[in-house]
């Protein structure tokens, strides 16, 4: 995918329906993408892997209400 030819503003309201619609949805399409591009590994149980997973974990907890008020 060329990255130039991506309308950002369309990629930001697509994110922000998904987000809105179903916050575990986009957070397991985010783990599928950083598994695929093996940024991480879910079949490996590493310090790095676990961390980037707690991460992600940490900004829906932080953020889900603000993801449910959007709605």
């Amino acid at each position: 995918m060329n990255i130039e030819k991506v309308d950002k503003e369309v990629l930001k309201s697509v994110i922000t329906e998904v987000l809105i619609e179903n916050p575990n949805y986009f957070k397991e399409i985010l783990t599928e993408i950083l598994s695929e591009n093996s940024i991480i590994d879910p079949k490996v149980k590493n310090n790095r892997s676990s961390r980037l997973k707690e991460m992600i974990q940490e900004d829906f907890d932080k953020y889900g209400e603000v993801f449910k008020s959007l709605a």
